[in-house]
């Protein structure tokens, strides 16, 4: 384990290298969303409302990253912390559970 007091002068390089990670998962993710946006305006029915749903997950995910890029975890509302980073992730993963659950109906049916 690391000493805290060399821990503490390293974090600036690794402060560095996670901006540059999370403005690559961001720029990955707008692009992810515009493909999908442009595949499903070519699609229709249940493969479009799943990948409609993936979408959103997706932009849920990317919206994470940039408040916690720009703004950290916790966020205080009236006295009351609230941490959108882990809100927006849940967001994102119920929006792939129904893009999953679309998706597996079309291969059942």
């Amino acid at each position: 384990m690391v000493p805290t007091h060399e821990a503490v002068t390293a974090l600036p390089a690794v402060l560095n290298v996670q901006s540059l990670l999370d403005f690559i998962a961001v720029l990955f993710g707008v692009v992810a969303i515009y493909s999908l946006i442009r595949l499903n305006r070519k699609l229709g029915g249940k493969l479009s409302a799943a990948i409609r749903f993936f979408n959103f997950g997706m932009a849920a995910n990317v919206l994470a990253v940039v408040w916690s890029t720009f703004w950290g975890h916790l966020y205080m509302i009236a006295g009351v912390s609230f941490d959108f980073h882990h809100l927006l992730m849940s967001v994102g993963m119920i929006f792939f559970i129904l893009s999953t659950n679309k998706l597996s109906g079309l291969v059942v049916n």
